[in-house]
Formats: C-alpha cells, structure tokens, sequence
C-alpha cells in the first residue's frame, strides 16, 4: 500500500506541531509551483526532503484526508478564465478536513505569479452547500478585488479527496503539499462516475523565494515543474466539462503517461503472479514484464 510505504518513510522526519506551523509564515500570500510524480518517484525524493523540511503532525498522525468541492458560474467562468490565460484569475471551494473535522471558505485570487487567499471557517455540515454567508463572504472578496464587476452567481461543481502530507522547511520560508490517492467527481451530474488519479502524486511548493529548495530537489531528480497546472482546472477537464483544455495540454499528457504506467504495472503484477503459479512465461508476458 502507498500510505504504508508513505508512513515507513515519514518517521524518519522531524515533525512539527500544529501551534508551530501556525506560527510561521501564513503562507496565505505566496508563489506556487507544482510538480507532478509517481508515487516511487516521490518516495525516492523523500530522502532528500527529510534533509531539510520538518513534517506537519497531529495527534501521532503525519497523513490528513481532504475533502474540496470547488465552486463555479453555471458556464465555468473560473475555469475558462484559466483556460483563456485570464489575468487576474479566481478559484472558490469549501475544504473539510476530515481528521480535524473543520471547514473554511476559500477564496484564492491569482495575479501574476502571485496567489493570495482569504476564507473563513464555518460548520463543518454545510460543506456541501452555498449558504447565505457563503454568498456574502464571496461577494465582500470579489467586490474588494473587482470593484467595477458584478459578483457572479457560483455553486458547487467538482469535488475531490485525496491524502496530504504537509512539510515545512526548518528556515520556515517554504511549504509543501503533497497530494496522492486523488479522486475527483462531477457534481452537476447524477450518478457521475468517481475518477481514480492512481499513482499520481502532486507536490506543490509555496513560498515567496525564487529559490525555492523543492525546486533544487526535484532538479537532482529531473523532474521538471508542471506547465498551467491549476488542480481545479484539471478536475473540469477530467469530469469532460471543458469544451477547450488546450492550455493544460502538456500536463494531461504528464498525467496520462503517469496513469498508463500504472495499468502497465498492474499488468506486470498480474503476469508474474501468474509465473509463479505455472512456472512458465507466454510469449505476451513476457515482452509485458520487460516493457
């Protein structure tokens, strides 16, 4: 299992408490850079990482389950907005942190290379819902930020879970997320299939610095920075609501490469275990096991 494997490696870090995580940068302005992996990649970089990043725990846990459901108008403003390289840009969700059983309001707006985030916390059961204080916080940011622009009318429309680690860096300038067992949901459609991300891990560094240490670990390990890498963007596009996604182009080839290296590792999983029940390779197994 990832998470065991995820586990094994996490005690090897310095952890960091939740009353210490706060009081380090807020991190609610910041400039963030993604990094999209395989679930071995990441467990490769996790050496290098314990060097100088502590890992965020609370109550003996070092691993967090999330639940997002992202907002949107009726025509995908948001997403399209990103998808038309809009600047500034706005992202809007409800987040309930399952372990600690608390919700906010989030509101992420982006200029430049610049993310700054506003929300509040509300009751954690009306997660799933656009509640009048919702609608007001929502209406007191945008008007702040596009005075001249009407607030437009949004409600649910994508929702995703996925594990998170959370590390900090011992200077306490950069934090990363680490995201794996990623699942994502359209919600505007009954019965809507569950989509399974498996074996995608996506990193993401956030910090005010150019040189951020991430970016020098994920070069030791050639892997490049993720191109237009909008999570919530790439959610739309896998729920097949988009009617254009040329932007994200190259990422969900990067995705897709990820994906199929699963399948073929299943295949790999399979034909060996059938090896050992035989004793004998086919022709097809074999040149399988050797892809």
């Amino acid at each position: 299992m990832i998470t065991c494997a995820y586990k094994e490696s996490l005690k090897k870090f310095e952890k960091l408490s939740l009353t210490e995580l706060n009081s380090t940068a807020s991190f609610l302005k910041r400039i963030d850079r993604k990094f999209l992996l395989t679930t071995l990649q990441f467990k490769e970089i996790l050496e290098d990482l314990k060097k100088d990043f502590r890992v965020l725990e609370i109550n003996w846990q070092r691993m967090f389950k999330y639940d997002n459901v992202y907002m949107d108008t009726k025509d995908y403003k948001f997403y399209n907005d990103h998808q038309n390289r809009v600047n500034p840009r706005t992202k809007v969700r409800t987040r309930l942190y399952k372990d600690a059983n608390l919700a906010f309001f989030e509101y992420k707006h982006k200029q430049d290379w610049i993310t700054q985030k506003y929300r509040y916390s509300f009751p954690v059961e009306e997660h799933w819902t656009m509640t009048k204080w919702k609608r007001r916080f929502f209406d007191w940011v945008w008007q702040s930020l596009h005075y001249w622009e009407k607030t437009p009318e949004i409600s649910p429309s994508i929702r995703t879970t996925y594990d998170r680690i959370t590390l900090v860096s011992k200077n306490g300038e950069e934090r990363l997320t680490v995201d794996f067992n990623i699942k994502t949901k359209n919600l505007r459609r009954k019965n809507w299939r569950v989509v399974d991300l498996k074996n995608l891990v996506i990193v993401e560094s956030k910090t005010l610095k150019k040189d951020a240490i991430a970016i020098k670990i994920m070069e030791k390990h050639s892997i490049k920075r993720a191109k237009a890498c909008s999570k919530y963007s790439l959610w739309v596009v896998y729920a097949w609501l988009a009617e254009k996604y040329d932007h994200f182009k190259d990422t969900m080839e990067e995705i897709k490469k990820i994906r199929l290296q699963t399948l073929r590792n299943r295949k790999r999983y399979q034909n060996i275990k059938s090896f050992n029940k035989t004793k004998q390779f086919t022709r097809k197994s074999l040149k399988t096991i050797l892809k």
